[in-house]
């Protein structure tokens, strides 16, 4: 009955383990590796069959050490997992220590319950002591001049603490977030394409480590080269480059965004940016809006990025080219304002003097279009895509909250282009978003002479706000005649100048 308890034990140890390395549930972190009741139970099962085969001596006591020490090294283990877990939660970062100090610690822990026992039993001799870690090191793991330069190494970063789990670090060409870092080897996390990468310990000696989240954990260096046309002046390219950085949301330590030249080709001057950001794990993501805000600015600036072709269009062909593209952008926005309420007051002709002599801007994702305490010189017509409407985090105003979204149709900015009042929220470009820029000089002109379109449009924007904040009539009716009084103010500071 005994040997058939400790066989169903013995099998249930391989069950535990497997829920250990699936480690679908919470407890499954508390499960030891089984190893050491594997062996503890092995041994019990052979010491019952010797015993009930009538042998004795030696080899029975040897048996029952090996049984007795394997369960308390168990136990061992056991604790040492418990004391992990308390480091982890302990921890600010929420990691947990290098594999290896916990071997170091069970390996010691280890040899203490062995040298103990056999000390007691009477058994610390040299052959015993020599059988006994030999069985150890079998059980720890095989031994070899490739192992013992791994362990070294291993060492060699625990000691000089080169990098620690839960860096971001370059090992040989690798890149990944430390998870694990063993006897053998050191695991990182890819989060590009989500795997496990395994490098051995001993190319750590042989290849350069960059550890990108030392000297200061949570400020990430970062760098992207970018080439530009020879045709743009390097000043006006530094400074769109400059406000491309500043203006992105997750850029940290914004005085410190650095751009220079890198090299200059047949074709392009390469320039560097180099920026902080908090999260390395979204400088793909961050790298990937810059490139695209790069390509937005350079092409609202009239230049586009270099590229080796051979255009055999004549220059007269281009020129009907951009003709017709403008003449179908001005189509679509005269439309698209045409079935805004807002403009209902306006007249065919003064929506397509509007979208004639403004322009029709591209953003790119990520791109502040407008920011909070500017005060803004034009209202803007959401052509294509959709923005965010952003103002600063009551929990932490050094961030931003998202409150709402505009979509394709929506009007933004128009109380602060009449008005000359502050923009009050930033605006963001969620992916690719294209504007149609509405100026104040534009609307001057309209307004000038068509003084009941002025009222009209003030009215809408009145019944817009009360709607909004649920004006009374009267506190409508004021807010409209003060909202004309503004207008008539802006517009005549725009004769004026």
């Amino acid at each position: 009955m005994g040997s058939l308890l400790l066989l169903l034990l013995f099998l249930l140890t391989f069950l535990f383990g497997r829920m250990r390395q699936q480690g679908r549930t919470r407890l499954s972190r508390f499960i030891p590796s089984m190893v050491f009741f594997r062996v503890s139970l092995a041994a019990a099962l052979v010491s019952n069959v010797v015993t009930a085969s009538g042998l004795e001596g030696d080899i029975v006591n040897w048996i029952a050490v090996i049984a007795k020490t394997g369960l308390y090294v168990a136990f061992v283990e056991l604790g040492l997992d418990v004391v992990w877990v308390l480091l982890i939660r302990l921890s600010p970062r929420k990691v947990a220590p290098p594999r290896i100090l916990k071997d170091l610690a069970l390996v010691a822990a280890t040899f203490a319950v062995v040298a103990t026992e056999l000390n007691s039993q009477g058994l610390l001799t040299t052959v015993g002591s020599a059988a006994v870690l030999g069985g150890l090191a079998f059980i720890v793991g095989p031994g070899s001049a490739t192992q013992i330069g791994n362990i070294s190494s291993a060492l060699a970063v625990q000691v000089e603490r080169q990098y620690v789990v839960g860096d971001w670090v370059e090992i040989a060409g690798e890149l990944g977030r430390v998870e694990n870092i063993s006897w053998n080897s050191t695991y990182l996390y890819d989060d590009t394409d989500d795997r496990y990468i395994v490098v051995p310990n001993s190319l750590i000696d042989r290849s350069k480590t960059i550890n990108y989240s030392r000297p200061s954990h949570g400020e990430y260096r970062f760098e992207v080269e970018i080439g530009l046309p020879l045709a743009m002046p390097p000043g006006q390219a530094m400074q769109v480059l400059k406000e491309i950085l500043n203006s992105h949301i997750q850029i940290i330590n914004k005085e410190r965004n650095a751009v220079g030249i890198r090299s200059v080709d047949s074709d392009s001057i390469n320039y560097a940016l180099k920026f902080f950001i908090a999260d390395f794990a979204g400088r793909n993501r961050i790298r990937t809006e810059i490139f695209s805000s790069v390509w937005y600015a350079i092409e609202r600036a009239g230049y586009s990025l270099p590229h080796s072709t051979l255009d055999l269009r004549t220059e007269r062909s281009l020129r009907q080219l951009q003709i017709r593209r403008s003449g179908e952008a001005q189509e679509k926005s005269f439309h698209k304002l045409r079935d805004i309420e807002l403009f209902f007051s306006l007249s065919d002709d003064e929506i397509r003097s509007i979208v004639s002599n403004d322009r029709l801007l591209g953003f790119g994702p990520g791109e502040l279009v407008v920011k909070k305490g500017e005060v803004g010189g034009s209202m803007f017509v959401i052509m294509e895509g959709s923005c965010a409407v952003l103002i600063p985090d009551p929990s932490d105003s050094a961030s931003m909250m998202e409150v709402a979204q505009l979509k394709s149709g929506t009007i933004f900015g128009e109380i602060s282009a009449l008005t000359d009042a502050p923009r009050t929220a930033w605006i963001k470009a969620i992916g690719h978003v294209k504007l149609q820029e509405i100026s104040q000089r534009q609307i001057e002109a309209v307004f000038l002479n068509n003084q009941a379109a002025m009222a009209e449009f003030a009215k809408v924007m009145a019944t817009r706000e009360a709607n909004l904040k649920t004006f009374t009539a009267e506190e409508k009716k004021t807010f409209e005649m003060g909202l004309v009084e503004r207008m008539t103010q802006t517009f005549s500071k725009l004769m004026n100048s």
